[in-house]
């Protein structure tokens, strides 16, 4: 990276006053680099401050939060050739997770000063970009429906308890059809996972196939099952394998359109709305971004 680069940061406001992040900060400008500081405090904030570091020249904006401010920043560079730095400091961090990036702010700061950015496929659905994976049915409304203190407490265990209560309570099946080339599929669904990449929900890998360098979705719907034959399979989801069982739909696509009968709870990066039809694109090399290593491969040593 050259000696002296303009850096944005985009910190969620509720880690604003976060140690670490503020150490950072300090130790980056003592190394000459320019940078800025902006702080979410609404909805949508992201989208709008990464937009204008970006229209005003900065080098590198960086997502300091969750995987809901990652993809506001996203959203924000969409068209914007402007290269993307994660400081996960969220509950579940599914993309920094698969791409080697720290925890550590101060590791996490390396990876952006150290690496060259490289070019990543992200998706869309409805025209909103996401980079990580889309979700629907069970995962999706645990992650709407999980109380930020109960998050901030257990982590990422949360989703999974909160899921398991909505199972337990005889929450029932959504139905909706997935067609796309060469591929329909019409069924009763309790959850089902559109990836450009492979991690969600905090560490599950719904779509362990998928790549960021290949310009397909993967698409894994899991069928109306049994509460106890879904408790089995969720064991096997969150390892990556459940590919190829009874019940699991999965295949790779350029494309997708998910109609449901009514508006479904459908979750991008960790970012949640609602809706009846919903529109997947994939969208080839469109991101550049820092990190150690790709999804599913091993870290390069320099």
């Amino acid at each position: 990276m050259p000696s002296r680069q303009h850096l944005t940061f985009i910190v969620h406001g509720g880690r604003a006053d976060r140690p670490e992040l503020r150490h950072v900060v300090s130790w980056v400008r003592r190394r000459g680099h320019a940078v800025d500081v902006r702080v979410t405090w609404e909805v949508g904030d992201g989208i709008h401050l990464a937009a204008d570091a970006a229209d005003r020249g900065t080098d590198v904006v960086i997502a300091c939060g969750g995987d809901g401010t990652l993809n506001e920043v996203v959203n924000g560079l969409d068209g914007r050739d402007v290269s993307l730095g994660v400081v996960p400091l969220g509950t579940a961090n599914d993309f920094a997770r698969q791409t080697g990036i720290p925890e550590d702010a101060d590791h996490a700061m390396d990876v952006i000063l150290r690496r060259k950015p490289v070019r990543i496929d992200t998706a869309s659905m409805n025209g909103r970009r996401f980079v990580n994976v889309s979700t629907g049915g069970v995962g999706a409304e645990a992650t709407a429906e999980t109380p930020a203190d109960f998050k901030a407490s257990l982590g990422p265990l949360a989703y999974a308890i909160t899921a398991v209560r909505k199972l337990a309570g005889g929450e029932p099946a959504r139905r909706a059809a997935f067609s796309s080339a060469n591929f329909d599929l019409d069924t009763e669904f309790l959850a089902f996972a559109v990836g450009s990449a492979r991690v969600t929900g905090g560490g599950t890998m719904m779509t362990p196939d998928a790549s960021v360098t290949d310009g397909l979705l993967d698409l894994c719907v899991i069928e109306n099952m049994s509460r106890r034959d879904f408790a089995r399979l969720a064991m096997r989801v969150k390892r990556g394998d459940h590919l190829g069982l009874p019940g699991v739909h999965y295949a790779q696509l350029p494309w997708l359109k998910v109609t449901g009968t009514e508006p479904l709870t459908v979750n991008l990066d960790g970012e949640t709305t609602l809706a009846a039809v919903c529109d997947y694109r994939a969208r080839r090399a469109d991101l550049l971004v820092h990190v150690l290593h790709l999804p599913g491969e091993e870290p390069e040593t320099e």
